[in-house]
């Protein structure tokens, strides 16, 4: 059943790259300052999802509707600067850049003065990017990272530059936030931090579409799951109604697994 109050409304969403239909005819809802996950085995179709509704692919079909503006098939930067902004799973920091730089990279489409005053740095545009650092301060201390914010993002262990992509994601001040494995490479203690970063983000009201494999983060922290399967939906619901569901079971769920726990 549609959730009635969802951010995010995908109905009918499709992609074929030849022969092959990667996404068949996908619905989901994710809840307003809920997180929904979104889970499958390899090869389910989630990258390609994450994908269609980010902007980097073009659907074959379907429609991506973020509260009333329609999505589907607009470019990558548009569909950021509406308030949908993406992580990605191999991680894509600048490591030449400062940890602080690196949070600041995801400010770029929020910059409202023109490219006339960046460049003669107007005092408008000053105190525009003043108010972006002081910004991106504030989320490296939500992270427990305000006093690494000039260290050099190729020094930072691996746990602390997957939070970095999320801090770098939410300097953007997004409505809807795309984790894509966001817990892939993590040790338990690290998944338990990122656990709680989490928590307090849907705490905050922020709204999550959480894609990952590790079943004991999705068990914990998703209000509905969506699950895929070549491409299709074969469930969906809250974790107890996934959890025993036959299909997920035969699917996902009953094979053996490497997943951390939480």
């Amino acid at each position: 059943m549609p959730d009635v109050d969802a951010i995010l409304r995908v109905r009918g969403l499709s992609c074929r790259f030849g022969g092959l239909l990667a996404v068949d005819a996908l619905d989901l809802d994710v809840p307003r300052g809920g997180i929904l996950a979104l889970i499958g085995p390899n090869g389910a179709g989630k990258s390609t999802t994450v994908n269609l509704l980010s902007g980097a692919l073009r659907p074959s079909a379907g429609s991506i509707r973020l509260d009333d503006a329609e999505l589907a098939g607009r470019p990558a930067h548009l569909v950021a600067r509406a308030g949908m902004v993406r992580t990605f799973q191999n991680g894509r920091l600048f490591h030449r850049l400062t940890v602080l730089e690196n949070v600041l990279v995801g400010a770029d489409g929020r910059f409202r003065g023109s490219v006339a005053a960046a460049l003669l740095r107007s005092p408008r545009f000053r105190a525009e990017e003043a108010g972006m650092a002081a910004r991106a301060r504030e989320l490296l201390g939500l992270l427990g990272m305000a006093d690494q914010a000039g260290r050099d993002v190729g020094t930072l262990p691996y746990g602390s530059q997957r939070r970095l992509e999320i801090a770098r994601a939410l300097i953007g001040g997004p409505k809807l936030l795309l984790l894509d494995e966001p817990a892939a490479g993590l040790n338990a203690a690290e998944v338990a931090e990122l656990a709680q970063l989490i928590q307090s983000l849907r705490r905050d009201g922020m709204s999550i579409l959480l894609i990952e494999h590790n079943m004991g983060l999705v068990m914990r922290l998703a209000d509905r799951i969506t699950v895929l399967n070549f491409g299709r939906r074969i469930a969906s619901g809250t974790p107890d109604e996934v959890r025993g569901d036959a299909a997920v079971v035969e699917a996902y769920l009953g094979r053996r697994s490497a997943h951390a726990g939480v």
